[in-house]
């Protein structure tokens, strides 16, 4: 069906281009009859071709029939992109040579042809030469220099060279403004090699370039909070703690073994955190929600704790909850009643045990632990914490 598909789009393309390339020559005299002549014969032997189901040999005589003039320009790009969605890349890439080896194309259809040709190259992996016809439309300040700086950022992206991959993302930030947000992943990265040479303060100012970048970038909140922590500058910690309930509470869970460290230093006041966490979202991740149902039960007991998350549950169930507030009353129980409520919390652990926590707002990927880059779509910031009724 998709053959059938793919061929129909071509034959269209094709009927087209002949006869914009048909009445140019004629313009030109290149034609000296209307009719019978040789792209007549080549037209009627690539039909013929196709009919006895011979679509390989049908394309290339199409391709020949096809003269290369300024108005058929659009029509030979669009079969080389044709070839290349089809998995054949290496005729698109001979398509798009030939097309921008012709001597009469505007400036501007030498740019599109030299893009798509680029494109071939990333296809198939050839990133060098990509590379290079990528860098001259940059340089030359072609109309197609955003498109060529979002494909050369992902050839750098993808060969892990943060470094390059900041110097073009702050180029295309300039014409496309939203890039920010992953240019702000860029700097992170570069700030984790940091910390791999236990350089800190080299980390520490990618961080903030990050930030500079996109001041929501939760992923860079939270390396400056633990930067800081590892460095006993506690207050400093507390700082990027309160950032990121402002910026972004959902997240507040992954810095819960942070906030509890610093509550033990007399640096947090993790009640008053949690309460300014929770009160600020309309719908509070169950961990948070747990963590301070810990705080009421560490300082007013058991009963206190339960009530809390009992009315929490009511407003949002969660079975991850449930579980807490089994736990809660384990030892309240009788022995009888002690077996059964293990056994209830058992099938309950069974049901989660696979659970995912974590969705791409962009293509539906769950994962049961964070990503900061999406495996599947790639893209960066777009896993967040699942929660409410979605949420287990």
């Amino acid at each position: 069906m998709r053959e059938l598909l793919f061929l129909g789009l071509f034959m269209a393309a094709l009927a087209i281009g002949w006869y914009l390339g048909r009445r140019e020559a004629i313009k030109v005299r290149f034609l000296v009859e209307p009719h019978g002549s040789a792209i007549d014969r080549h037209y009627f032997i690539g039909l013929n071709y196709l009919l006895n189901e011979q679509p390989d040999e049908a394309i290339e005589t199409f391709i020949r029939a096809l003269e290369v003039n300024p108005e058929t320009v659009e029509t030979h790009i669009a079969i080389g992109r044709l070839f290349c969605q089809r998995g054949d890349v290496e005729r698109a890439i001979k398509v798009h040579q030939n097309l921008l080896a012709r001597p009469n194309l505007t400036r501007e259809q030498g740019d599109r042809v030299q893009y798509e040709l680029a494109r071939d190259y990333l296809t198939v992996g050839m990133y060098p030469r990509a590379e290079r016809l990528l860098d001259e439309l940059i340089s030359n300040q072609s109309p197609m220099r955003a498109d060529a700086l979002v494909d050369l950022v992902r050839i750098h992206e993808r060969e892990r060279d943060w470094e390059q991959a900041v110097e073009v993302g702050e180029k295309l930030v300039t014409e496309r403004p939203a890039f920010a947000a992953t240019l702000a992943h860029y700097h992170c990265e570069r700030a984790l090699t940091a910390q791999r040479k236990r350089d800190w303060q080299q980390a520490i100012t990618h961080l903030g370039s990050a930030l500079g970048a996109n001041r929501a970038n939760v992923r860079a909140i939270l390396m400056l909070a633990e930067l800081e922590e590892q460095q006993g500058n506690h207050r400093e910690c507390v700082k990027w703690l309160n950032q990121l309930a402002e910026t972004d509470p959902d997240f507040v869970p992954q810095a819960l073994p942070l906030a509890r460290r610093c509550a033990d230093n007399g640096a947090l006041n993790l009640s008053g955190y949690l309460d300014k966490v929770i009160g600020q979202a309309r719908s509070s991740p169950i961990a948070t929600v747990m963590e301070r149902a810990d705080e009421i039960k560490k300082h007013s007991g058991t009963a206190p704790a339960s009530r809390y998350m009992v009315a929490h549950l009511q407003a949002e169930p969660s079975l991850r909850g449930l579980i807490y507030l089994m736990d809660l009353h384990e030892n309240a129980v009788e022995p009888k009643g002690r077996e059964n409520l293990l056994a209830l919390r058992g099938v309950i652990e069974a049901l989660i045990s696979d659970a995912h926590q974590y969705r791409c707002q962009a293509c539906g990927f769950s994962t049961r632990q964070l990503h900061w880059q999406c495996p599947t779509c790639h893209g960066w910031s777009t896993i967040r914490p699942l929660k409410g009724h979605k949420a287990i």
